[in-house]
């Protein structure tokens, strides 16, 4: 809900040139967060872990109206991953404890159905908000369904069994805490695959508005509502088919897509790609997921999914700052950004293909 609108908001303070930051301070505490959430999910449980985001997400929302500087608010976006950084983690763990293994994708498309659902609508609700009543009430709304999620997830019944008391010794990692070995190949995947995210919401919003969107937020509800389509159908396919089988589809469309934004030239033409890009990302996050809830060790379930989300927040982070260092506030970089993008979701699909030659036991049939 705030992503299409932070751009300009940070324009207005003067941080033309921190555009990037946006997306990746979020990722950076986000991808720092997660082995602690990761080893708090697997000792004191699944709930306190989610609660612990939406907490956060909860002030920082609000905290955003009275740090109207540069400075104040990338502090907030630093505090702000923490709260992806806790409860997805924790909700995905949860979500995999209460599914069967042979419906687990079908699952985890359903709960990414959902969080699409949140996603594609609420970027246009966003803008108008702030259309109409200016940005501080935006963040205000954003605290508010924030506060009510936590409401939700309050009543829900801890899945953990045997789950500890908190201490502070649980925050003294070691190396094993800080990634699960087991799932690198789909970790690897995943941070190549998600480049894209990162450029999209950096500078895809840019390009709608070059090309005279009305609604900049409708890229991302494009996409999203796209995804929805086929999350549940691609979970189910990779049930059936195999995961290998259903990342390897998606991570073709979705370099073709990407292709087709780096080329767009008009709103039509805009929106066919980003619709192409969505039905890829619909099929790809519930099939890289499920391969991981599979693979991993039950016991340590919450550091595997922690692993895999580190991935994704590092491919994020990472393709937000290159793709703001390419695009450097000139139309004609936009371009470079999304065929980067395109390249490695490409290398994310010839290392799958080659890991499934010559090492068929690394992708789960």
């Amino acid at each position: 809900m705030l992503l299409p609108e932070l751009p300009a908001y940070l324009d207005s303070m003067g941080g033309n040139d921190y555009k990037g930051a946006i997306i990746g301070l979020f990722t950076i505490t986000a991808c720092i967060s997660r082995p602690y959430s990761g080893r708090l999910s697997d000792t004191i449980g699944r709930i306190p872990v989610i609660m612990t985001g939406l907490i956060v997400a909860i002030i920082t929302n609000a905290l955003y109206i009275f740090l109207p500087t540069i400075v104040g608010f990338l502090i907030l976006r630093l505090i702000h991953g923490f709260t992806i950084g806790f409860s997805a983690t924790g909700s995905t763990a949860y979500l995999s404890d209460v599914v069967p293994i042979g419906k687990r994708g079908e699952a985890l498309g359903f709960l990414g159905l959902m969080n699409n659902v949140g996603a594609g609508l609420s970027p246009i609700l966003g803008s108008y908000l702030t259309n109409q009543f200016g940005i501080n009430f935006l963040f205000l709304t954003a605290s508010i369904f924030a506060a009510g999620s936590a409401l939700v997830f309050w009543n829900l019944k801890e899945t953990l069994p045997n789950k500890q008391p908190f201490t502070t010794t649980l925050l003294n990692l070691n190396k094993s805490d800080l990634a699960e070995k087991r799932v690198w190949l789909p970790a690897t995947i995943m941070l190549l695959m998600v480049f894209f995210y990162g450029t999209i919401l950096t500078v895809g919003f840019d390009l709608a508005d070059y090309l005279h969107a009305q609604n900049k937020g409708m890229i991302l509800m494009i996409m999203t509502l796209s995804s929805i389509f086929i999350r549940v159908i691609a979970g189910k396919f990779s049930d059936r088919f195999g995961r290998k089988t259903a990342m390897l589809i998606g991570l073709l469309f979705l370099t073709f897509g990407l292709l087709l934004m780096a080329n767009a030239n008009n709103l039509t033409s805009l929106y066919i790609a980003t619709c192409i890009v969505g039905l890829a990302n619909g099929m790809n996050n519930p099939t890289i997921f499920a391969w991981v809830t599979d693979w991993s060790n039950p016991k340590n379930k919450g550091r595997a999914i922690s692993t895999l989300f580190i991935a994704l927040e590092l491919g994020v982070g990472i393709g937000a700052f290159v793709s703001a260092e390419v695009y450097g506030n000139k139309f004609s970089n936009i371009s470079i950004a999304f065929y980067l993008s395109a390249l490695l979701s490409l290398c994310a699909a010839f290392l799958l293909v080659i890991k499934w030659k010559y090492n068929p036991k690394l992708i789960l049939e």
